[in-house]
């Protein structure tokens, strides 16, 4: 009897503990990071039995402002904290910015368009609306359609200020074309998904997202044009090896931002991102790791 009361106590112990509550860690953010994030989630809950990893996207913008309001746990950012972002930050508890890896911004087509490469220059040119028709660059005489993200993008602040605004030119071209907007009947997409979508079914458009969601996550329905930032410069195609090369110039750092006194499940998450586990992630999701060895660059994108 007393063998049979132990039993059903250890019973009953295993059954509460299979059935205790997962912690749910939020990350929200850069649509950049989306992928990466997500397969890093799903790779720190094989390591872990109490934490449900969820990843949503919104914009670096969107993430940040989550963030301060205490909605989410962790942001992602495809761009660094502007001062009054980071004012506001700090007044809501102990804030800390690590760089978790580096992506690079591609142009991005319909599969059928016959243009293969762009420099800077002509980028900036055909989303100002100088340049119209895909046939000004080779194409087929048919009209440009330009697909931009919205204002809570990431990716966009950078490729306002680099490409648009010719900033990656130096700071003379940027002082002279600081006023350059993108063209007015562009269309405006929410994420890198609907901005892939469009351009899959619209044979003339033309937008950009960040190399490791055009190519992992969108790779079926788009393709990436190589890029140079002059005239004079060999045009070179997006990839973790040309980006860690320096090769492939559209390229920016990618961000997590979190409060340090919020509790030791967000503490382990970032322990595991910047280990050699998540770095090794990170590759693995399309993304140029914070710290990389060269030896695994060649390593393909996990297609997720």
């Amino acid at each position: 009897m007393k063998n049979l009361i132990i039993l059903c106590y250890i019973l009953i112990t295993m059954i509460f503990s299979a059935c205790k509550e997962k912690q749910n860690l939020k990350i929200a953010g850069s649509e950049t990071m989306n992928a990466m994030m997500r397969y890093i989630g799903s790779e720190y809950e094989k390591n872990t039995s109490d934490i449900k990893v969820s990843v949503e996207g919104g914009g670096s913008e969107s993430g940040i402002d989550r963030l301060r309001k205490g909605d989410i746990d962790i942001a992602v950012s495809s761009r660094d904290l502007n001062q009054n972002e980071f004012d506001d930050l700090r007044k809501t508890g102990n804030l800390e910015k690590i760089r978790v890896a580096y992506d690079g911004v591609a142009l991005v087509v319909n599969p059928a368009n016959p243009v293969k490469q762009l420099h800077l220059i002509q980028v900036s040119e055909i989303f100002s609306g100088k340049i119209k028709n895909w046939k000004e660059l080779g194409g087929s005489d048919s009209p440009i359609q330009i697909v931009i993200r919205n204002d809570k993008s990431g990716t966009q602040d950078y490729f306002e200020n680099h490409i648009l605004k010719r900033k990656d030119l130096g700071i003379d071209e940027f002082e002279k074309n600081k006023s350059a907007d993108f063209v007015s009947t562009a269309k405006i997409v929410k994420d890198n998904a609907e901005m892939a979508a469009f351009i899959e079914t619209n044979p003339s458009a033309i937008g950009y997202m960040g190399m490791g969601s055009a190519l992992v996550d969108h790779g079926e329905k788009i393709k990436s044009l190589d890029y140079a930032r002059t005239a004079k410069d060999p045009s070179v195609s997006p990839s973790v090896r040309n980006v860690y090369d320096r090769k492939y110039r559209l390229a920016r750092e990618l961000f997590a931002i979190y409060k340090t006194d919020q509790g030791d499940k967000i503490d382990a998450f970032i322990s595991f991102l910047t280990s050699e586990k998540g770095q090794s992630a990170v590759l693995k999701a399309g993304y140029l790791r914070a710290s990389l060895p060269e030896v695994e660059v060649s390593s393909e994108p996990n297609q997720h």
